[in-house]
This record gives C-alpha cells, sequence and structure tokens, in this order.
C-alpha cells in the first residue's frame, strides 16, 4: 500500500481507539521496551509527546519510569521549528513548562531548557500512523523525523511505537526516508527485516 492510503486507513483505526484502550496499550509497550532493551546503559533516549487528540501512543509511562529508576539515562524531547521543519532537541527536567505549538504539540519552553546535542542520543522513540516488516514507516508527510535521524549517530537504535501490526510493505518508501530498527506494539517486538 501507499503512504497516504496507509495514512488514511491508520488515522481512523486509531480514532476508533477508546482513551482506556490508549492507556492500557500505551502501558503495555512501555513494559515491552523495558524488558527489551537495557536501558541502563544508555546515556540518552529521545522520545516525542504524545498528541492525545490524535490517539497516539502515550509516552508520558516511559518518561516517568526513566526519571524513577533510570536516572542516568537522560531523557531528551524536542521543539519543531515550522519554518524550517526542523527540531531542536531539549533535555527533559521534572516540573519543566511545556507550551503547544501550532499544530497542537507539546514541546519545551526553549527560553527555561537546556539544548541537548544529537551526537550524544543512544535511542529514538519514532511516532507514527504505520510501519511495514522492512522498518518503513509512514508519519504525518512532513518529514521532520527523518531530517532528525539523519544528523544522528549511524548506530543510534531507531524504535517506532505502534498500537497495530505492521503493513507488509510500503511501496512509496522516498531514498530520504530513514528505516527503523525495532517497531514496539502492545504485544511484542518487531526486529525490522533487511531490505
Amino acid at each position: 500500500m501507499t503512504k497516504q492510503e496507509l495514512r488514511n486507513h491508520f488515522i481512523q483505526r486509531r480514532k476508533a481507539l477508546t482513551t482506556t484502550e490508549v492507556a492500557a496499550q500505551s502501558q503495555a509497550i512501555a513494559r515491552l521496551i523495558f524488558s527489551f532493551f537495557s536501558v541502563e546503559n544508555l546515556k540518552a533516549i529521545h522520545t516525542y509527546l504524545p498528541i492525545r487528540r490524535q490517539n497516539e501512543v502515550d509516552t508520558f509511562p516511559i518518561i516517568y519510569t526513566l526519571q524513577e529508576k533510570f536516572l542516568k539515562t537522560h531523557v531528551v524531547i524536542s521543539r519543531s521549528l515550522t519554518d524550517t521543519f526542523e527540531m531542536e532537541h531539549y533535555q527533559w527536567i521534572p516540573d519543566m513548562t511545556l507550551t503547544i505549538n501550532s499544530w497542537g504539540i507539546l514541546e519545551p519552553n526553549p527560553v527555561h531548557s537546556l539544548q541537548y546535542a544529537v551526537q550524544n542520543i543512544d535511542l529514538v522513540i519514532v511516532p507514527l500512523l504505520a510501519f511495514d516488516k522492512y522498518g518503513n514507516r509512514v508519519g504525518y508527510g512532513k518529514g521532520f523525523y527523518d531530517r532528525f535521524l539523519s544528523k544522528c549517530r549511524s548506530n543510534v537504535i531507531k524504535v517506532g511505537v505502534s498500537f497495530f501490526e505492521p503493513a507488509d510493505r510500503i511501496t512509496d518508501i522516498n531514498p530520504l526516508d530513514i528505516r527503523l530498527d525495532y517497531c514496539i506494539t502492545p504485544t511484542r517486538v518487531w526486529k525490522m527485516l533487511p531490505s
């Protein structure tokens, strides 16, 4: 299927989820992340902040677990630069000031936040609408994460999170698309197949 076909299909499937389903499945994804990855050996984990009205996988259980149990691992979040479609990255600090941008995304207030170098990030939790078994993903189509991931170290671990199983193959891949290494669903960890 094409990216647009998958985008339309999975937006509707996510809209159909209840608040209770989103919360329970997000907790299941968080548990799998902490059971699969040796988080204590990572210097920094980057995660997005969920757009709740879009029923995205809630990453706050991941953030709070890192804060409580893995104090040596930094949490990094981003701010979107809507004029350049790039992102700035900041270290998560408890009680930091968050604002909502024009797309309804929570992000750090740069005045009161500590910027973080992408080269120090070991693992990135990537938002998506759909993915295939080869690590290709469908987002909202703006390319923010592909630009960001292209600037990370070559060995950064790229982990998608999804409520749904993968498509067989996304047919219209762009050469600039960055593939995932893994994707976590509520029931399993998918290791991506070589293309």
